[in-house]
């Protein structure tokens, strides 16, 4: 390097005003080439104007459309920066009856509000809205208990709490009419399978609000089990003389139980009759009767509902 030096001592700065030289050239090309005017497609924002708490919007409404216009460089890099590019602004006065808007509606609309630009053309050919009446209604809040999502074998063991007995509820009126008189609590995507006492939403249309708009629900829940259990059959008013006797003297009996009080069921909770008077002769049997039952056993089934009857003597 030290060679360059002594060789070219100039070189250094001679660089520099090349440099200097290029630079100056390409800001005053820049700077001229702003000041011209040019034709470009720009997305332009947009804003509308209209009663937003008296009605839905149901689509989402265009954030910006596209036009072709012309003006000077340096608006033109603003626009399209978004630097102080004040939206354009679609006044709808009756919301809920105007469907669309088309080219020939907009392009008045936006060549008064282009500041610096000069509208070209609108590519955009056409603006759609859906847009409905907004409907009020206070309604019943409701829990349906048998929609309620338990875990296999659990059950509920307690009155279902609510901290609402109402909501108030809005949304598109076309949506309020087809709803029922009262707002259902929502238990969506859960399994249930301890106490419960959560905040919950509701079974509602996603353009519908609902205030509060969420209802505290509680209640307990227990775990159930299915059990049988073989008991003798008590007779009634059967031959002394054994002439008649059954083909067999015990029954299976199913039923559920709570998991905690399993312990506290014996054969003994339960009785079961065959009344030798109710015999069915035509296919000589007769239907065993519960009598009573442990008073926390459930879903209680015998396991026949016809015992064979034998008769010695006429075989």
């Amino acid at each position: 390097m030290g060679i360059f030096r002594f060789l070219l001592p100039g070189l250094k700065d001679t660089w520099k005003v090349v440099a200097l030289s290029i630079l100056g050239a390409t800001t005053f090309w820049f700077f001229n080439a702003m000041n011209k005017s040019y034709d470009t497609r720009v997305d332009y924002p947009l804003s509308y104007t209209f009663a937003e708490d008296s009605v839905v919007v149901l689509d989402p409404l265009a954030k910006q459309i596209k036009i072709d216009v012309t003006s000077g460089g340096w608006n033109l890099i603003r626009k399209t920066l978004r630097i102080n590019a004040i939206p354009i602004n679609i006044p709808l006065d009756n919301p809920t009856e105007i469907k669309f808007l088309t080219r020939s509606s907009l392009i008045p609309m936006i060549s008064d509000q282009l500041d610096g630009l000069r509208l070209i053309y609108v590519v955009t050919d056409t603006l759609f809205f859906n847009i409905e009446e907004k409907v009020t209604r206070k309604l019943p809040v409701y829990v349906d208990s048998v929609t309620i999502p338990l875990s296999q074998s659990y059950r509920m063991v307690s009155p279902i709490s609510c901290n609402l007995d109402s909501a108030i509820v809005s949304g598109p009126k076309s949506t309020m009419l087809q709803m029922p008189a009262y707002v259902q609590v929502d238990f969506s995507n859960m399994s249930i399978d301890e106490n419960f006492d959560e905040e919950l939403g509701y079974l509602v249309d996603e353009h519908v609000n609902v205030q509060p708009a969420e209802a505290t629900i509680k209640f307990q829940v227990a775990k159930y089990l299915a059990r049988e259990i073989s008991i003798p059959l008590e007779l009634l008013d059967f031959p002394q003389d054994s002439s008649a006797y059954l083909a067999d003297n015990n029954i299976v009996l199913y039923y559920t139980i709570k998991e905690e009080d399993e312990d506290e069921v014996n054969a003994s909770d339960f009785s079961v009759t065959a009344d030798y008077s109710m015999r069915n002769m035509n296919d000589s049997t007769v239907a065993p009767i519960l009598m009573y039952a442990h008073e926390k056993a459930l879903d209680i089934v015998l396991g026949s509902d016809r015992v064979k009857l034998i008769f010695p003597e006429i075989q």
